[in-house]
């Protein structure tokens, strides 16, 4: 399968990013409380996930198979539910155009310092000058987009 295929994906998930935040950013608004929001935004999630296990037919792993799993995997869930309920509280603050952007721009940023560092067994991509200077680009964008 062609790469442009996966690219092509990407784009597709990411152009489903905004979409996300306005959703969440609302749920948390009508239920007047962020924490709600987070949490039903996760219930619908695990709903989806686990239709979607049914569906493909995966089976679950056996204890042996989550036991050894790296204890730091577990922690991408706390992130995620950082993630969502930040989302929910700022998209009503700043507007989705805003929080889609800085989100953008902070997940750059890091995943520049994860690939220097090699960070969770990842493959190492040392930062170039090139690199950087996208990283920068993208930082200038995200200011326009939230002060202009």
């Amino acid at each position: 399968m062609s790469q442009w295929v996966f690219v092509l994906a990407a784009l597709v998930t990411g152009a489903l990013v905004p979409v996300q935040l306005a959703l969440n950013g609302q749920l948390g608004t009508a239920l007047k409380s962020p924490y709600l929001g987070a949490f039903f935004v996760f219930v619908v999630g695990v709903l989806a996930m686990g239709a979607a296990l049914v569906v493909m037919q995966e089976g679950l792993p056996s204890a042996q198979a989550l036991g050894a799993v790296p204890p730091m995997a577990w922690v991408g869930g706390l992130v995620a539910t950082i993630y969502i309920l930040a989302v929910v509280v700022l998209v009503p603050k700043l507007g989705v155009g805003s929080v889609a952007v800085l989100v953008i721009a902070g997940q750059v940023i890091a995943a520049l310092v994860l690939d220097h560092l090699g960070a969770f067994g990842t493959a190492q991509v040392s930062i170039t000058g090139m690199r950087v200077l996208g990283g920068g680009l993208v930082l200038t964008g995200a200011a326009l987009v939230r002060f202009s």
